[in-house]
């Protein structure tokens, strides 16, 4: 008896499961155009802003303010700081490794962005399972325009030209290089 009644039950389960599933496969909504980006070249540009290059200047200085007081503590925690920040960049700009930190500085700019250039998302040309579904008619490179909010000079310019032309290292490779101190 109880087979009959937990039949229909375990029907209803099954076919919601082979409906989402069949919904997750489904490729991007029609329509949708997803606006991908050299996540190397905006890690490079964002390392070269003004905005940055300030904050890293202000870092310095203040390590050194704190090593001629002889407050080694606080000395150390700036140097550890920005070779953390060195390794996170060197993963973004020699490989694939995400830009959330850069984005998110973008993040009250970004929903402009994405309206004039008439995308409903960014993601990284490298992030291939963010783009599985996503046929390459509805892609649209951004990364001209977001390289455009870092207001680049000419010369750091043509060096993001010559690393355009650089194919990126495997990220798997580039961890191992920075945990054997080669990258």
């Amino acid at each position: 008896m109880k087979f009959h009644i937990q039949a229909p039950r375990v029907i209803a389960v099954a076919l919601l499961i082979v409906i989402l599933l069949l919904l997750a496969s489904v490729p991007a909504a029609a329509g949708e155009r997803v606006g991908t980006y050299d996540s190397r070249l905006v890690a490079f540009a964002a390392f070269w802003s003004d905005g940055y290059q300030t904050r890293l200047k202000a870092l310095k200085e203040e390590a050194r303010a704190a090593q001629k007081r002889g407050d080694t503590a606080r000395y150390q925690a700036i140097v550890t700081e920005i070779t953390s920040g060195q390794s996170v960049l060197h993963l973004q700009v020699f490989s694939t490794a995400p830009i959330d930190a850069v984005l998110a500085g973008l993040h009250d700019r970004l929903p402009a962005i994405q309206q004039e250039l008439g995308v409903d998302r960014l993601v990284s040309q490298w992030d291939k399972s963010a783009l599985t579904g996503v046929p390459a008619v509805n892609r649209v490179d951004v990364t001209e325009r977001l390289l455009g909010e870092f207001h680049l000079p000419p010369a750091r310019r043509a060096e993001v030209e010559k690393l355009r032309q650089a194919r990126p290292l495997p990220l798997w490779r580039a961890r191992l290089m920075k945990s054997l101190h080669l990258l």
